[in-house]
């Protein structure tokens, strides 16, 4: 009989309820501020560091997820007599997290051989872009489904998200050094606000609002231009610092404007809001199918 277990990094900005309902091990991203150490998911919520972050002239550094790390937790599972592990991951092309799990899984079966099988997924996005897709294999899982068809419906799923984000300010993307400072100056001074698209493990800037009041209109155009069947999806709102009359002018409009079934609203955690700056904020849903590796 299959017992499988589940983890995933702590920027897949998890509930803190529902990782400990399904006994998800959060493995933490490491943030040192001002030469102070914490870690994502357990020490400090996204709101204060959003706080943290506005306040603050200079940008934390973050550190992905270890091999040691990781095989702690392959260690773990073993211990309890798992049969299979399955790993949901950050973009690797954002971050060295799923080289880690690569490594750390090579090490584990040289040492335990490879009784316990485990799958590792790229999710080539963001934040709980997969971390809903992490919440799903569990409940797949509770439900009694075969780890194989688990671990393919997750890979399927991870290939028709996508999101598009709005940022209000390009100070934080100055600083991160995402955008020279030339260009933030010439966008400040125009009142540009990038819109980008975050999917397929890239995120690439796709449009560009002239002014505040602009953006979360073009936001919602290229949400409606590129999502599939919204009536039959639940859209995710990502947000950072917003104020909350302009997220409720997103959610209405996904719901009446669009025709999305549902609508989950979810904080955006540190490992995102770090290079994006906290006046951030995105929509998650489902679109094209891309091809399965």
């Amino acid at each position: 009989m299959e017992k499988i277990h589940i983890f995933c990094d702590s920027a897949a900005d998890l509930p803190r309820e529902a990782a400990q309902k399904y006994g998800i091990d959060v493995i933490p991203v490491k943030v040192t501020h001002k030469g102070e150490t914490f870690l994502e998911f357990y020490d400090m919520t996204p709101e204060a560091y959003w706080d943290l972050l506005d306040a603050s002239d200079e940008i934390p550094t973050t550190a992905q997820i270890t091999p040691t790390e990781v095989m702690a937790c392959y260690q773990k599972a073993h211990a309890a007599g798992c049969t299979h592990v399955l790993g949901i991951i950050i973009n690797a092309a954002g971050s060295g997290g799923y080289q880690s799990c690569c490594i750390a899984r090579s090490m584990f079966y040289e040492e335990y051989g490879t009784d316990m099988q485990i799958e590792l997924i790229d999710s080539e996005t963001y934040t709980y872009i997969y971390g809903q897709v992490v919440l799903s294999a569990c409940q797949m899982r509770d439900a009694g489904d075969a780890f194989a068809d688990i671990v393919h419906i997750a890979r399927a799923r991870l290939k028709r998200c996508e999101a598009v984000m709005g940022v209000y300010t390009l100070k934080h993307l100055k600083k991160s050094g995402r955008i020279s400072g030339g260009a933030a100056f010439v966008g400040e001074a125009l009142g540009l606000k990038p819109i980008s698209l975050v999917a397929a493990g890239s995120v690439q800037v796709i449009d560009k609002a002239r002014g505040e009041k602009n953006l979360i209109p073009k936001v919602l155009e290229q949400v409606k231009k590129r999502v599939l069947h919204p009536e039959k999806q639940t859209a995710i709102l990502l947000y950072g610092k917003i104020a909350p009359e302009k997220l409720n002018e997103v959610e209405q409009a996904l719901r009446e404007q669009i025709g999305f079934a549902a609508v989950e609203c979810r904080p955006i955690g540190i490992s995102v809001i770090t290079n994006t700056g906290p006046q951030a904020f995105a929509v998650a849903y489902h679109g094209e199918q891309r091809p399965i590796e």
